[in-house]
């Protein structure tokens, strides 16, 4: 079977295993997740671990484990079939993770071309691309920590979620990248999870970290899986989009080793 057939049929078997039938409120006057409160929530559909509604202000998901225990009882839910069903996603995310990862950083070799200008770890491959335009500020996160010295240089925004196998196999990749680039790199962590999942992630990111409520920035940029990441240069604009196994190679360290001027700061401020 071809990567990209396999690909889509291992991520509808996932989702119609993590579907169950649950007989709940479908209106609520609000749900609290964690430190999230969303108002005027209808619920749209409701697995063994989550649950997917719509509320005031768009769309969203919930760890069952994360609601009230009220909640809970009206939603069914049962700690130790989440517990397996998690067990369950966690493996079958491991696979399709996989999969995705090599076919995009394939995609990403095939698409780079030999006479791209020498700042760019690939060209864009549509009009649609953020590749070598003004990346996203950060004005609408919240710091977990200090917020790092970005100005001079390059800024890595990695779009995860502690609960993602896949994320928790970059999570050592990306410490040691920012620790062998210190001088010239700042890699972000951008989560939608609460604070306390987010800290609590194991493997640590061990990087400069913050909140993406609601993953507004991400769904902003049209990112639709995790993990992802965006390079941003000193002057802000942006030199790679994708996964981060494809920002491991010798053409970005070959940008990263280079002096960085201390005069432009990035739009990522």
């Amino acid at each position: 079977m071809r990567p990209q057939l396999f690909s889509l049929s291992l991520f509808c078997a996932v989702a119609l295993c993590a579907t169950r039938a649950h007989a709940a409120p479908e209106k609520l006057e609000y749900l609290k997740s964690g430190s999230q409160v969303y108002s005027n929530v209808t619920v749209l559909r409701i697995t063994d671990t989550d649950v997917y509604f719509s509320h005031e202000k768009g769309f969203a998901n919930a760890k069952l484990k994360y609601l009230e225990p009220e909640v809970q009882k009206q939603f069914d839910y049962d700690p130790d079939v989440a517990s397996q069903a998690e067990r369950q996603q966690n493996r079958n995310d491991s696979l399709f993770q996989v999969v995705l990862a090599s076919n995009i950083v394939a995609r990403a070799e095939k698409d780079a071309r030999t006479n791209a200008p020498e700042e760019n770890v690939i060209d864009p491959v549509s009009d649609k691309s953020p590749v070598g335009k003004p990346g996203p500020g950060l004005e609408t996160v919240k710091w977990l920590g200090q917020k790092p010295e970005m100005k001079g240089k390059y800024v890595l925004l990695y779009f995860w979620g502690p609960g993602s196998v896949a994320c928790k196999k970059a999570n050592p990749e990306l410490n040691a990248l920012q620790k062998r680039y210190a001088e010239n790199l700042v890699i972000v962590g951008l989560a939608a999870e609460p604070q306390q999942e987010i800290e609590a992630a194991d493997p640590k990111l061990e990087c400069p970290s913050a909140m993406d409520a609601r993953g507004k920035l991400r769904t902003g940029l049209g990112i639709t899986s995790i993990p992802s990441v965006l390079l941003l240069d000193p002057k802000g604009i942006v030199r790679y989009q994708g996964h981060p196994a494809a920002v491991t190679g010798a053409r970005l360290q070959n940008l990263l080793i280079k002096p960085v001027g201390t005069s432009v700061a990035t739009t990522s401020q």
